[in-house]
């Protein structure tokens, strides 16, 4: 193996390298025993990903200028990746182990899926960012760490795994997390310093127990080092501002509100198009029954057999027999057409319930 630096210029003469040919010149590099890349990135996609050392006592680097989506995708255990400035959309997707700096700002779906490794972020991250971490039991916990805020749609379904969000410089900001964050999460931990408002009602936000400042204490040198802010130790190590988001416990009981309750209280302020129109909150009814139903269903009995199928499966209980003749509640029937659907023998038809206007 060689300690030698590969240095690796992408745009030459304003030609640009491919991303297929980027990444396959660094594998073939790798072949050659090299481990050090310094990569002036011009956009290309991927780069650092799912690549390791011939020998697997040898780790990868790479440092990363200018690059395109994905850096870090589907990294290993192995491969360090320092990017010098901001990186767009999803860095770290599917991170499998690599410890990925970001000395600037990420774009959307940072550490989106992410399953081990670490990830740190000098700046903020998009929309998205988080979501979908998850913890294989055998491994590690991946790890996400951001300086300041996280855009709306955070950590949604968030399965496993650890964020710490620090709020620096965020002070005035209504939620360190953006809007709507933690919609569908089911699992892992979320450290926040600074202000949350808007999260989803599946998670709690509790205060810091001994177990989780020690874990703060002594991963937030090891972050702060890596992105060069050791100065704010001290001023991060505040525990008063932290708190910690988990999923609500199975057992806790939710009041069931209506969809019209949901819309007014829950969703966005003024409707999701309320930018543009009105609101009302009326809430529309089901399919129309009776007159109103687009289809209807009429049986012929010369085949039926009796085996209530139909009658079982309708999702308006609107079919009912008699002396085994089957007949619809109209004022129940939406005219779906599942019985029609069902029925082994062909009993069931439907016709339209449309009249020409005279």
């Amino acid at each position: 193996m060689t300690k030698e630096v590969f240095k690796i210029q992408t745009l030459t003469n304003n030609k640009r390298m491919s991303t297929q040919e980027l990444l396959q010149l660094i594998n073939s590099k790798i072949k050659e025993g090299y481990t050090d890349f310094d990569v002036q990135a011009c956009g290309q996609h991927n780069i650092g990903g799912s690549s390791w050392a011939l020998n697997p006592n040898e780790e990868l680097h790479f440092n990363i200028t200018n690059p395109g989506q994905r850096v870090g995708a589907m990294a290993l255990k192995g491969t360090n990746i320092y990017m010098e400035g901001s990186a767009p959309a999803d860095v770290g997707w599917l991170n499998s182990g690599a410890v990925i700096t970001v000395n600037g700002d990420c774009g959307d779906t940072a550490a989106h899926c992410a399953a081990g490794g670490k990830i740190y972020a000098a700046g903020r991250v998009g929309t998205r960012s988080g979501a979908l971490m998850k913890h294989d039991p055998k491994f590690d916990s991946p790890e996400f760490w951001v300086l300041k805020n996280t855009g709306s749609f955070s950590f949604e379904f968030m399965g496993g795994g650890i964020a710490v969000v620090c709020g620096w410089d965020c002070d005035d900001y209504e939620s360190v997390l953006g809007n709507r964050s933690c919609v569908g999460m089911v699992g892992g931990t979320i450290y926040v310093r600074g202000n949350i408002f808007g999260v989803a009602s599946c998670v709690e936000i509790i205060n810091l127990d001994d177990n989780d400042i020690n874990f703060l204490t002594e991963g937030m040198k090891q972050f702060l080092s890596q992105i060069n802010k050791s100065e704010l130790y001290e001023e991060l190590t505040d525990f008063s501002k932290w708190h910690k988001i988990v999923p609500m416990p199975q057992n806790h009981k939710q009041t069931n509100i209506t969809v019209a309750e949901f819309r007014k209280n829950n969703w966005i302020e003024g409707g999701i198009f309320g930018d543009f129109i009105h609101d009302d909150f009326v809430v529309n009814p089901l399919p129309a029954t009776s007159e109103g139903r687009v289809h209807i269903p009429l049986w012929h009995g010369d085949n039926c057999v009796a085996c209530d199928i139909c009658k079982n499966t309708c999702p308006q209980s609107a079919i009912n027999s008699e002396d085994k003749k089957y007949y619809t509640n109209s004022e129940n029937c939406i005219g779906c057409g599942i019985c029609e659907a069902v029925c082994p023998k062909n009993c069931w038809e439907i016709i339209s319930n449309r009249k020409e206007i005279s």
